[in-house]
């Protein structure tokens, strides 16, 4: 408080001091940097630390006591008046006061979180020590392109798992999706910044694309023509729909890409995830990877907050990487990401994603079974077999977006699909984060929204 009050003082030359000394002392009370019965220097030491006549000084605090700011008691010098505390904060302007915390959902079927209890938090910590016991691995910056360690396990472990072709050299570690996607822009011999997203879109990825001054359309993966951007971003292992590409999608995908020198952007969210099948390899296996950039994360598999996200580039651009690698800071925590290269090289990623594809299918099953017992033939289930969450259309008057408004209002938490491809609105229900005894309760408070 002394130096900003020197400062006040010193910037302020054409006013009078013990003016520009009251006026400081308001603004610090006005801005709750000074709160009620907080206590003033005494006069003395005011003006022996801001080398002030004592005169100066106590005019100060005249003026403030006057005017309601202070009040001067004996014995105990001046302090800040509790009244007026009250009177400015009724006054407070609205962008001041802080947002009470929404607390009303009870039933979150949105797909931004994962049920807490399906993560080994001591599995996870084990790995985190072993870390911690190597400080010469982590006193630095990391590497630009991530933890070499991470970059191994990542290229032999998408191999195994999602039949991925690559080696570390071509793997590209960041914070999110978003943080991959603002290195590649720069990397793509493209002359038109322009890319189209399979339907109904990816909002975060947009973002990204017009941040860099990108045109954004949405295409459908059925109806594969010239006339696109020669870059698509799709998700073929387990598109928003719900359902995995057919063979012959992925087909036309990859033809598409070697007749119109195009890129395909592979999201592989969640694609270890299938119910009644082995999940789909990846469209990049497939193409050898040629002309494919896969992005795959760890958010469903493991946890949200481990925002560690990777990036498969093809061989043809590896030098234009390497050529901009430098000027690129690594995002990812290099503590985060050698714990989890110890993670997946002792196989509990490999056992962890299988247990959750049991439960997952537990609370696939547990949901589909909800909507048809209260919803009947008012609903119509779309897409089920893959992903976390269900694709429902419901058989009412309201718009999505009117649907996820009316449920809120119930404490129930869904995600509208803005883009109808059927006659009846369609909503999305994930059951990751939601737990199983709940899902029941909570398509009944769904079906209560609805009806009134």
């Amino acid at each position: 408080m002394l130096t900003s009050a020197i400062n006040y003082t010193k910037k302020n030359k054409g006013i009078p001091v013990y003016q520009q000394l009251a006026n400081y002392f308001k603004q610090e009370i006005k801005q709750g940097h000074l709160q009620a019965q907080d206590k003033l220097p005494s006069i003395r030491k005011l003006s022996a630390d801001l080398n002030l006549s004592r005169t100066t000084i106590e005019t100060a605090y005249n003026i403030l006591v006057s005017e309601g700011y202070l009040i001067s008691r004996p014995q105990s010098g001046y302090q800040v008046c509790s009244l007026l505390m009250t009177i400015n904060a009724e006054k407070s302007p609205t962008h001041l006061i802080k947002k009470i915390p929404h607390n009303s959902i009870r039933y979150n079927f949105s797909n931004n979180y994962i049920d807490s209890s399906t993560f080994d938090s001591a599995l996870w910590r084990r790995c985190l020590n072993k870390t911690l016991h190597d400080p010469a691995s982590i006193t630095g910056y990391g590497e630009a392109q991530g933890e070499f360690a991470l970059r191994k396990t990542l290229a032999q472990y998408s191999y195994t798992a999602r039949g991925v072709i690559c080696t570390p050299e071509q793997i590209v570690v960041g914070a999110g999706i978003q943080s991959l996607l603002a290195i590649l822009l720069n990397l793509l011999p493209l002359q038109e910044k322009s890319v189209a997203l399979e339907v109904p879109g990816f909002p975060q990825a947009e973002q990204a694309f017009t941040d860099h001054g990108w045109s954004v359309k949405t295409f459908d993966v059925a109806s594969i023509n010239s006339d696109l951007p020669r870059l698509l971003l799709v998700s073929p292992s387990n598109p928003y729909k719900g359902q995995a590409l057919s063979a012959d999608e992925r087909r036309n995908l990859l033809s598409w890409s070697a007749l119109n020198d195009g890129y395909i952007l592979e999201d592989d969210y969640n694609g270890e995830f299938r119910y009644f099948s082995r999940p789909v390899a990846s469209l990049q296996g497939m193409a050898n990877g040629e002309r494919i950039i896969y992005l795959g994360s760890f958010s469903r598999s493991l946890i949200p907050s481990l925002r560690i996200s990777y990036m498969v580039l093809p061989l043809n651009l590896l030098s234009a990487y390497y050529a901009s690698a430098k000027l690129y800071n690594q995002t990812s925590s290099t503590i985060e990401q050698l714990a989890l290269a110890e993670f997946i090289a002792q196989g509990h990623l490999q056992r962890h994603v299988k247990k959750l594809r049991k439960l997952y299918s537990k609370k696939n099953d547990l949901l589909r079974a909800a909507l048809l017992k209260n919803f009947g033939e008012k609903i119509t289930i779309l897409d089920y077999a893959s992903g976390l969450h269900l694709r429902v259309s419901l058989h009412c008057p309201y718009a999505a977006s009117k649907i996820a408004s009316k449920a809120l209002e119930k404490g129930v938490k869904i995600i509208p699909v803005l883009t109808k491809t059927h006659n009846f609105p369609e909503i999305l229900l994930s059951f990751a984060g939601i737990a199983a005894c709940d899902i029941e309760a909570g398509v009944l408070a769904l079906k209560s929204a609805l009806e009134d």
